[in-house]
């Protein structure tokens, strides 16, 4: 495996040739079946799991069924303590709007907002009834970005006060600095750190061009999570923040009607620079009520030890969330299936450990394969497990993530988010271009999506990572494959109908799996251990995160 010839794909730049694969690799490769794929993918969807829930009956089946397919496979147990399974304990809360409001007061009448069309509310954690009334300020995106030269808050003061802000991050921030800073937990923190004891977000028009407020307020109801250290803390979330929603449009157009501009000439600015914060000349009183739980679920893990003495202690991490967002009896079709969204990646998790359990040979590092908890919930199973990695001994190295990746149509593409970050990036593009697809640059990267995912988690740990998605072009020349996407997007994303009455090309979900398969095998008999690339942004954000003394 160590031959001239691979060394040298290895470590190539960008555009590197595809790889040079050794026959007991392409064998293993190719033990990854449609079938395989198609039968994984019909069991997590089915309305037997009801939705695959964190904490929830139907999820526990899904996890014992990957857990059953580890074992099968002949893999350790990844868990800890010689279990299949890492527990996570969750604090949960559910909003209950019977009982919540929001009301504007301009100091000639109290205009009351209604729930589910005017504003939602995210729950609270630590008190299950909470009301604030303070001032509004608007603060433009929320953000605090002085390398770039961009700070909200620099005119405005909000101690004591509720912040309202655009969704997103300005269209003229670099790549990565626009996916950090649209991050909802980085603006709650800069909120807080500056005295807000609230934060309103309103959508910004491209936002809401993509997903509507009704659609974000249809899924409100369901419940938030963050899980609890050993010690009890809840995780993410900032405990000066005691109200935390979101308003539609025609109710924020109300909110500014006493500003020094209107919500129209707001969103405009915000489309083209940072518009400027001002003080809306308006108070609110907010209640927020929630019923308050706990909840336990798992992640589910698996190890393939490497062969190398001195480097089975270095994890290459392959994750797929397991989690959906369950089911509710409000319509004749209630379960989330979820059957792209994520039965897709955990297939694909589960084929990969296949092809690695055929090797006649592991490879030098060893491979952590893990189907998380609790993505839908705000990546609180991945933030857990890559702050609390269940290792005896040695550390993760690198991160390869799968979400969600579409076979509408027989796909010609993958897009790889992240690649530019770490040293993954060429040797994604080699895998890539081995198994015959192209390389797209991200086709939406108003969409942020390197955050919004998994791989996440690692990134905020200090790990290099990376998460290849299908791209939008079709290899059939009478398919818009952009059109099927944007349109999958809009009306099956997050709804009962991601099932499987949908189409899938198992051709292409069985080569896009063979091409994570050859990354990980990659980054696992690469010379040297995953690496940012020098100067990254988030390599240099979060480099204090890693954990040299870890065990």
């Amino acid at each position: 495996m160590k031959s001239a010839a691979l060394l040298l794909a290895l470590t190539t730049p960008l555009f590197a040739a595809p790889l040079a694969i050794p026959p007991e690799v392409a064998a293993a490769r190719d033990a990854i079946r449609p079938a395989g794929l198609a039968s994984h993918l019909r069991f997590l969807a089915d309305d037997l799991l009801e939705g695959r829930e964190t904490g929830s009956r139907g999820f526990d089946i899904a996890a014992r069924y990957v857990a059953s397919q580890f074992d099968a496979l002949g893999l350790q147990p990844g868990g800890g303590n010689g279990s299949w399974f890492q527990p996570v304990h969750f604090r949960t809360g559910r909003i209950t709007y019977p009982q919540c409001s929001f009301v504007v007061h301009d100091g000639k009448e109290d205009v009351r907002l209604n729930a589910l069309t005017d504003f939602i509310l995210r729950p609270g954690l630590r008190v299950d009834s909470d009301e604030i009334t303070a001032p509004l300020v608007f603060a433009g995106y929320g953000i605090s970005a002085p390398e770039l030269g961009e700070d909200d808050y620099a005119s405005v003061d909000v101690r004591g006060k509720i912040a309202v802000v655009i969704s997103g991050a300005p269209a003229h921030f670099p790549t990565d600095q626009r996916a950090y800073y649209s991050g909802g937990l980085v603006k709650s923190e800069m909120a807080a750190a500056r005295g807000a004891i609230g934060v309103i977000s309103i959508r910004s028009s491209a936002d809401e061009a993509r997903t509507s407020f009704e659609r974000i307020a249809a899924q409100s109801e369901l419940p938030a999570m963050r899980y609890l250290s050993a010690e009890g803390e809840i995780a993410d979330s900032p405990q000066r923040i005691r109200a935390n929603g979101m308003l539609s449009h025609a109710a924020a157009a109300r909110v500014f009607a006493h500003a020094p501009k209107n919500l129209d000439e707001i969103l405009s600015a915000a489309e083209k620079q940072a518009p400027r914060s001002f003080p809306l000349n308006v108070t609110a009183t907010i209640r927020t009520a929630s019923i308050l739980s706990v909840a336990d679920s798992e992640n589910v893990a698996a190890i393939l030890p490497g062969s190398d003495p001195a480097h089975r202690d270095e994890y290459v991490v392959v994750s797929a969330h397991l989690d959906h967002l369950g089911n509710r009896a409000t319509t004749e079709d209630h379960i989330f299936n979820g059957a792209y969204d994520n039965a897709s990646g955990s297939a694909a998790l589960i084929e990969i450990a296949r092809a690695f359990a055929a090797l006649p040979k592991a490879p030098a590092r060893s491979v952590l394969f893990v189907a998380l908890t609790g993505e839908e919930k705000g990546e609180q199973g991945s933030a857990y497990f890559a702050q609390h990695p269940p290792l005896e001994h040695g550390a993760i190295v690198a991160n390869i993530n799968m979400d969600m990746f579409l076979m509408l149509f027989p796909v010609k593409d993958l897009v790889l988010l992240g690649a530019e970050h770490t040293s993954l990036g060429p040797l994604a593009q080699a895998a890539a271009e081995t198994m015959g697809f192209d390389i797209s640059p991200d086709p939406m990267p108003e969409e942020v999506r390197f955050i919004r995912s998994d791989q996440y988690s690692f990134v905020r740990s200090g790990v290099p990572s990376i998460s290849i998605k299908t791209g939008n072009i079709s290899s059939d020349p009478a398919i818009d494959g952009a059109k099927a996407t944007h349109e999958w997007l809009r009306t099956i994303y997050h709804s009962v109908r991601d099932d499987m009455t949908q189409h899938f090309d198992w051709a292409t979900g069985t080569r896009y799996t063979q091409v994570n398969f050859l990354l990980a095998w990659s980054a696992a008999n690469a010379p040297e251990k995953p690496r940012w690339v020098e100067g990254d942004f988030f390599g240099k954000k979060f480099s204090s995160a890693v954990h040299p003394d870890r065990p």
